[in-house]
């Protein structure tokens, strides 16, 4: 029992006694509890509209005993009565112009007081969150009033008809606006890290680096042929996880014909790709600085987690959708957020020429940089002999 005591004794003082093993053990942890906490505050507001937004409701044939719903100090609402035919007014809701449309029968509060009760029709947009909200509060309060202890009162929304009047269209860009961004990030980065990790600290591990190193090449050409070399591999990885992905899209989303990727051009997958091999070139560089640092393929995975755990971070603002994107133009200059913001922008349709190109200037000098730091490691012999 003592030299079980002494050996366990030992092997925590290692661990605990190393700043690199002990960071690799919480840092995680720490992360992952942001990550989590952003995420869901992201999803609690990306289904919340703006408290002051004002609401536009079309309502026809409005029986007196219901006026006061609109009046409600929850939300503000404007109702214009009649003002369009309900075929404009739909319409409308289709382009997000108005957010609500509902149809009382005539003589509805006659009707109520017969056997043949009078039906409420409630048309929305479920790809506008304002549209969304005032329709949840409008279908609940009409419900929970339409039944008594016995009986029906009128009903809502009952009849043989799509009330949501998104477009196929819509529905698809608000759903590929919100995940494609965050999986991307994802799969670009887990390309490269399958094998930036490997390349310099596996030989580092191997003890094959030092036969490269003492070669007349210099050791920056070293450093930026290796790096060019990972970036071609993982963007061969990347793309055909991209692939995959919006070939798979129809059918994650329940079946092509709810999905569709006709409002999609080719400058849109050209402008996509640009940032992808941005995006490539930055984590190789980064996960290649990480592996330089590391003194083996393990400790650089370790390294490599939280560093995935932050991509991960920006990469979950996307689920917010249209209502995420900034027009900021300094929010382009935050390396990894600037591609999500711009790949939302240009997924949803509202591509800002301005963001587009402050975010490609802003990735070509973090990896400048990256590469010269990356040149000034493989110079240094304690980083590349772990002295």
């Amino acid at each position: 029992m003592n030299n079980i005591f002494t050996i366990l004794k030992k092997e925590l003082f290692r661990i605990f006694t190393d700043k690199r093993m002990l960071a690799s053990l919480i840092l995680p942890g720490i992360l992952i509890f942001f990550l989590y906490s952003i995420m869901g505050s992201f999803l609690s507001s990306s289904f919340e509209s703006n408290s002051d937004y004002n609401y536009t409701v079309y309502i026809y044939n409005e029986p007196s005993s219901l006026k006061s719903l609109s009046e409600t100090d929850k939300y503000k609402i404007t109702t214009k009565n009649s003002q369009l035919s309900t075929d404009e007014a739909k319409n409308l809701i289709k382009e997000k112009q108005i957010d609500l449309l509902i149809i009382y029968d005539e003589n509805f509060d006659e009707k109520v007081l017969s056997e043949n009760k009078p039906n409420v029709e409630i048309f929305f947009n479920s790809t506008s969150v304002e549209s969304n909200t005032i329709y949840n509060y409008y279908i609940t309060t009409l419900s929970s009033m339409s039944i008594d202890s016995v009986n029906y009162n009128y009903y809502v929304n009952t009849l043989s008809t799509n009330y949501d009047l998104a477009t196929k269209e819509d529905t698809s860009m608000q759903m590929i606006t919100m995940m494609v961004p965050f999986l991307l990030m994802l799969l670009l980065f887990s390309g490269c890290m399958s094998v930036a990790s490997e390349s310099i600290a596996g030989e580092k591990e191997r003890g094959t680096i030092a036969t490269l190193l003492v070669t007349p090449t210099k050791r920056s050409h070293i450093a930026i042929g290796k790096v060019l070399a990972l970036a071609i591999a993982s963007l061969v990885s990347s793309l055909s996880s991209f692939l995959g992905l919006i070939l798979s899209l129809p059918k994650l989303m329940g079946g092509e014909q709810e999905m569709t990727l006709s409002m999609y051009t080719f400058s849109t997958y050209f402008n996509i790709l640009i940032l992808m091999i941005l995006s490539v070139i930055f984590f190789t560089v980064l996960l290649s600085i990480i592996s330089t640092f590391a003194k083996s393929v393990k400790e650089a995975s370790q390294y490599a987690l939280p560093v995935m755990i932050i991509v991960m971070m920006f990469g979950i603002t996307s689920l917010l959708g249209t209502n995420n994107i900034s027009s900021s133009i300094l929010v382009y200059l935050i390396p990894v957020y600037n591609t999500v913001q711009c790949m939302g922008a240009i997924f949803s349709l509202t591509f800002n020429l301005s963001a587009f190109i402050m975010t490609i200037i802003a990735n070509i000098i973090y990896i400048s940089i990256g590469i010269f730091a990356l040149t000034k490691m493989f110079s240094s012999e304690k980083i590349m002999f772990n002295k």
